[in-house]
This record gives structure tokens, sequence and C-alpha cells, in this order.
């Protein structure tokens, strides 16, 4: 579990910084704690609606659907169930109103051509608050049970959705494209309408220094995890400094999987509960995949996820404590670290976001800390 560090005195720094908050939504069954003991709740567009409906009472900024495709089992089965990224957003951006909608798209499953219409039509129901988070890499069973995972597609992963991409980027913004590539091929291909906001933002999550270079090269913002608090900041500020080389601006974003409790000490019951429930089956077959696969980054996520409390959690550090704890925690990462945005998991996201809402946000205001504006994510710079 990170450590943050003891109250700091507000600096002008602090005073001025800006911060995004959204929710990754649970697209999926029983959230990211793998746990017998953990709340358990089936996905649905009415629980999402309702999350994205409070996340926008309380003044967050956007909503990110991940892409899941296959459970890892287990005795509780976790993932069995998984709600499609697109079309669960494409409903909540019709019914929620000013969030910025963050869908999923996994590159190796979908033309190009065809994602880009879709896209387009993705954004005009959102009435131009459509972005797009680019899934480079998915976990092989996924796209082996369907046969879509092409073979040593790790070894041109990158290479692959960068071509995907430009011709996404065209499409939206020119009247024909003509493309031979080493992917793809196009001829006088058309696609209107464009996209209502005329370009959308683009995120990619990754931990690799390849990755770096694509989103500095390719995307508005980056995502990223970290089982320490130390590697969240420090991946931050060099996704920044990559991006910087080349003249351009991102905004990087980070996952908080929060136990917040009335005290650190209720915290740290709370998930000492989660814990004793532990599944360790499904446990096992999430690193056991990892591992399987055998390429750097895979190996990278399997030694972070095996660090402590960061095992327990599909998605790596967990918050756990009382109100200050977290306020504390989350000012050093934002201020250190220069992260414009923190999205949050709840054990429950109804109850937790109301429990952050009552103890956590009265502290953020109090340290003069200002939320973004809604569908405040990056455009292209």
């Amino acid at each position: 579990m990170g450590k943050a560090t003891s109250p700091r005195v507000v600096s002008e720094q602090t005073m001025t910084k800006s911060v995004n908050f959204g929710v990754f939504l649970p697209v999926i069954n029983d959230g990211w704690i793998i746990s017998k003991t953990s709340p358990k709740y089936m996905p649905s567009f009415a629980l999402n609606r309702e999350i994205c409906t409070r996340a926008h009472s309380m003044g967050f900024s956007y909503v990110f659907a991940m892409g899941k495709w296959r459970g890892f089992g287990g005795e509780i089965d976790f993932w069995k169930y998984q709600l499609e990224s697109m079309t669960l957003m494409t409903g909540l951006a019709a019914v929620v109103p000013e969030l910025r909608m963050i869908a999923s798209v996994a590159p190796a499953l979908i033309h190009p051509a065809v994602f880009a219409k879709m896209a387009a039509t993705m954004d005009d129901v959102a009435g131009g608050r459509m972005g797009i988070n680019i899934v480079s890499a998915g976990n092989r069973d996924e796209y082996a049970q369907m046969g879509l995972f092409p073979e040593n597609f790790e070894e041109f992963r990158y290479d692959y959705t960068e071509e995907w991409l430009t011709i996404v980027k065209r499409l939206w913004a020119e009247d024909s494209v003509t493309f031979d590539g080493e992917y793809f091929t196009l001829n006088d291909c058309q696609s209107f309408p464009h996209p209502a906001q005329g370009a959308m933002p683009i995120v990619c999550a990754t931990s690799s220094e390849r990755g770096f270079n694509f989103i500095a090269d390719h995307c508005t913002d980056g995502f990223f995890g970290g089982a320490t608090l130390e590697t969240k900041k420090s991946r931050s500020l060099r996704i920044k400094e990559v991006a910087a080389a080349r003249g351009r601006t991102v905004r990087t974003h980070t996952l908080i999987s929060l136990i917040l409790g009335d005290s650190d000490a209720d915290a740290k019951r709370i998930f000492k509960h989660y814990q004793d429930g532990a599944d360790q089956e499904a446990m096992a077959n999430i690193y056991n995949l990892r591992a399987r696969e055998k390429t750097a980054s895979s190996l990278a996520i399997l030694e972070e996820r095996k660090v402590g409390s960061a095992r327990l959690f599909y998605g790596g550090l967990p918050v756990v404590g009382g109100p200050e704890y977290v306020a504390d925690l989350i000012e050093e990462l934002v201020v250190d670290g220069d992260i414009d945005g923190v999205m949050f998991t709840f054990p429950d996201f109804l109850e937790g976001l109301a429990r952050f809402d009552q103890l956590v946000m009265p502290l953020m205001r109090a340290r003069d800390f200002a939320l973004g504006e809604p569908a405040g994510l990056g455009l292209p710079a």
C-alpha cells in the first residue's frame, strides 16, 4: 500500500492545481477486488447510469469503461459477466449530461473504417463528449477464443495500432482516404459524418516505454497504474517528458482502488475482511495467464501485482485509509506527479461515491483544489 506523506502545507502550486476526477465504471461483475467477501453485483446499464448520475452531481469530469471479453474463473467467477464498452457508453451518453464518456476499443477486433463510422455515431449521440481508449493488447485468451489473436501479435501490436489509428483519424478529418499499408488497404474510402467535436480525445493505458512513446505520438491523454505511489508519480512525469521532447503536451491519469473508512483503522478492518476472503484460484488464473504470455509488459505487470496488497486488486495499488489519509495521498499524487486526472473504483460504487462526497470532497475543497470542467479531457495538441 502506498504511503502518503503527513498533511502538507498547502503551497501556491497546490492552490492553483486543477484535477479531473473520474469513475472506472463496473462493466464487469463484482468490481476489482478478487475476493469472496467483497460486495457482489452484476453489471447493468441501470447501475452504471446511477453511478454516472451520482458522479456528475459531485462535479466529476468523466467516466471510463474498459473492454473485456472473458473472465478469470475461480470460486467467484471473477469477471465472467462483461458489458460491451462502446455500446454501454453510447447508451449512457444519451441519458447522462456533461460527463466525458471514455469508451474502449481493441484495434485487433475491428476494422478501422468500421470503427471510424461507429465512433462518429457515438459522438453524435454524446453531443461531442465521446473519448476513445485504445487497447493495443489484451489477454491472449480473450481474443484467441474468437480466432482474433494474430500470431505473434505482441511483437507488432504497436505498429499495427499506429497504422489502425492513423486511418481512423484520417477518416474523421478527410473527405476520402486511399491507403496502402502493411496491415490495411483502403481505396477512396469515405466516412461521413465526421465526429461532432471534430477530433476526439484519444487515450491509452500503458506502463511501458514503448507505450509512452505511442501516447506521445498519437494520444491526448495517458492512463497508467502502478503498485506504489512513487511508480505512479514517476510514470506521469515520464509520459509528459516523452511528449514534451516531441513538442506535444499530454494529460496523465491514474487509477485509485479506494477502501475508504471512517478512520485509518476502520479502513484497514474492511481491507482485512476482503483479504480473508481472497479467491486464490482466480488470482492464480490471472497471474498464470500473464506468465504464460511471457512478454516484457505482461511479466512487468505480473511482478507489480505480486507486491503486497496490490495482489488482491485487479488494477494495482489500493488506497486504504480514512478521509485525511486519502486526501493527503490524492494531493501528493496530483502535485508531485503532475497528474491531471484520478479515476476511482470502490467496493460498492454507489455507497463509495456517497462516502467520498461526504468525507473527502470537503477536505479537497478546503485545500483549494479545483475540479476540472465536465468533459475535461484534452483535445489533440
